[in-house]
């Protein structure tokens, strides 16, 4: 299937009933790892697995004696950021907080992923982005000694399908059904796709209209689903390695893009430089070229005499000169 398709089936059928109403595909809750894996695939997903273990994450390890704190990281593409004090105000603490990764929490290899408050139990929330659609989140929770589940968070939205429910202020809440003493697995899809999803407990509004239903969690072994992995280097998706993606790593360049954009910034680290003309250069004329006078061709001043330069260079190479 084509990496698009998926997301093309979903507009088709929402056209079906265009003029009746807006089709949104059920939100779906797994609370076994074996059977979210079948449905990612069924639907023709790609995997991204994050276990905490790179060296992206090398400024958020802790000790007790030694805490680290990253306000966010962004590790394969995806954003993550200690989200408490957006979600529940200063009220809860007054203290620097952050993402930290340590043994405690770890499930398999040496580190697990929580929000740290220096010490004083407040709520795990973490907030996971990415600029590119994601269509599942899922991992393996430890809330002991809670006893709870840990919940999503759809901050940008207000309607929910069962057992969703709509917190005013908040966004839509979906519980995990998984009460862990442990790592239990829970896992969410959404065929629509997800642009932000924050981690947490299974939240409540009381009737005083305060927030309620937060949890410590530590996580580990995380499995995203995402749209199958394009050509390396194919930055506007044309199928081919050329002069448009060039042109776009030339025209950001010098950039901090938080969170990284793939269009710009291939190499994922925020940030639009040489590592990302790697990637272009790396993969030159791989794919399947466009048809002639697909592209313009490009001003010759600034960045772009740059971009000229090295394919007159790769052109040279490549014919023995």
């Amino acid at each position: 299937m084509k990496p698009w398709s998926m997301l093309s089936k979903v507009v088709a059928l929402s056209f079906v009933g265009l003029f009746i109403t807006q089709v949104e595909a059920a939100v779906e809750r797994y609370k076994t790892e074996a059977g979210y894996l079948a449905r990612l695939t069924e639907l023709e997903l790609d995997t991204v697995l994050e276990g905490f273990e790179s060296a992206v994450w090398d400024g958020t390890r802790s000790t007790i004696v030694n805490p680290a704190l990253e306000s966010s990281v962004i590790s394969q593409g995806i954003l993550w950021e200690a989200a408490a004090k957006d979600v529940w105000g200063s009220q809860y603490s007054n203290r620097q907080h952050g993402l930290s990764t340590n043994t405690n929490w770890a499930r398999s290899g040496t580190y697990g992923v929580y929000e740290n408050h220096l010490g004083e139990p407040y709520p795990t929330t973490i907030r996971v982005s990415s600029p590119t659609p994601i269509f599942a989140v899922g991992g393996w929770f430890n809330t002991n000694p809670d006893l709870q589940s840990v919940g999503f968070l759809f901050e940008d939205r207000t309607t929910a399908n069962d057992p969703g429910y709509f917190l005013p202020g908040f966004g839509v809440m979906y519980p995990g059904d998984n009460p862990s003493v442990g790592h239990e697995f829970v896992g969410i899809i959404d065929p629509d796709g997800i642009s932000s999803v924050v981690l947490t407990g299974t939240l409540e509004v009381n009737e005083e209209g305060v927030l309620e239903g937060g949890t410590i969690f530590g996580a580990d072994d995380f499995i995203f689903g995402v749209l199958p992995a394009t050509l390396p280097g194919d930055l506007d998706g044309d199928g081919f390695v050329g002069i448009g993606d060039l042109n776009l790593v030339l025209g950001a360049w010098n950039q901090s893009v938080p969170p990284a954009d793939p269009t710009t910034d291939p190499s994922g680290d925020g940030f639009v430089g040489i590592d990302d003309l790697n990637v272009v250069l790396g993969n030159w004329n791989t794919g399947t070229p466009p048809p002639p006078g697909a592209y313009p061709i490009p001003e010759p001043t600034g960045l772009s005499l740059i971009g000229i330069g090295v394919i007159i260079f790769l052109s040279k190479t490549s014919r023995g000169y």
